[in-house]
This record gives C-alpha cells, sequence and structure tokens, in this order.
C-alpha cells in the first residue's frame, strides 16, 4: 500500500483546467451503487495523495501530523477501493494496482491543478471545492468503517 502512495506522489503534473465536479454534486445528483462508490473512492486517494504532498514539507508547526492523518486516510481509502474493485471484477481480469494507477493519476492531477489555482487566487491551497471534498471522502471513509463494526 505504501507504495502505491508514493507513485501518486512521484507522477508528473500538468496545468489545465480542472473537469471534475465537486464530491457533493457527484453524489448528490447520482444513485450511489458499488461502482459510484468505488469512482468515489478513488477520488478519495487521489485527493489525500495531493493534499499529503503539499503538507509533508510544509514548514507550519502541525503539518506533518496533518500529513500522517492524510497518508493514514489514503491507504484506508485504498483499502475500500481494494475491496470494491476486487467486488465488482472478475478475478481473472483483476489488477488493481494497474487500474488504480490509471484511474488515480488523473484525479490526483485535477486536484492538483485546482490547489495551483487556489494558491494563486487566494494563497491557500485548500480552497472550498478541496475542504468540500475532503469532508465527502472522510464520510465516506466514517461510514465504510460504520458498516465494518468499527469505531
Amino acid at each position: 500500500m505504501k507504495k502505491l502512495l508514493f507513485i501518486f506522489l512521484l507522477s508528473p503534473l500538468t496545468f489545465s483546467e480542472n473537469q471534475m465536479i465537486p464530491l457533493d454534486d457527484y453524489v448528490n445528483n447520482n444513485d450511489i451503487n458499488e461502482s459510484e462508490f468505488l469512482y468515489i473512492s478513488y477520488r478519495c486517494i487521489g485527493l489525500y495523495g495531493m493534499m499529503y504532498s503539499l503538507m509533508e514539507s510544509a514548514p507550519q508547526d502541525g503539518a506533518g501530523d496533518v500529513a500522517k492523518s492524510l497518508g493514514d486516510a489514503q491507504i484506508q481509502s485504498i483499502a475500500i477501493a481494494e475491496g470494491l474493485y476486487n467486488m465488482l471484477t472478475p478475478e481473472k481480469d483483476r489488477d488493481f494496482e494497474d487500474n488504480l494507477r490509471r484511474s488515480v493519476l488523473p484525479m490526483a492531477d485535477n486536484y492538483q491543478k485546482e490547489a495551483n489555482k487556489s494558491w494563486t487566487n487566494s494563497g491557500s491551497y485548500f480552497n472550498d471545492y478541496i475542504q468540500s471534498d475532503a469532508n465527502i471522502c472522510r464520510m465516506m471513509i466514517e461510514n465504510f468503517n460504520k458498516g465494518m463494526g468499527k469505531k
């Protein structure tokens, strides 16, 4: 799992416009089944990876603790995604790491573009769009953990 985390952090980033709708809109406008939940978990993996990469080297007090929390959340999101992927994909066709890489890297790139645009416009990487998506991701993990009998 840690290997996957670092693959996302080393991906080359481009700087065109973000084409992803806010996760709140996605959740409210779709019937969320396993496929949509997998998409949401991939978005969360990309978001947490981008946020982790920004926070791990941030000079502010407490940034390291925040980065650790983001890394932990990303690992939880990867575990959720792998379970969903395995449920949706016949065993003979499974290649989770490849699917994860192909799916999540463009999402992480889009989140990085949004963070860069936010930094340019406001001096803060985490604008309302990113914070709202992070809230949806937090709720996804909490709800998944509740469903699995964890506290």
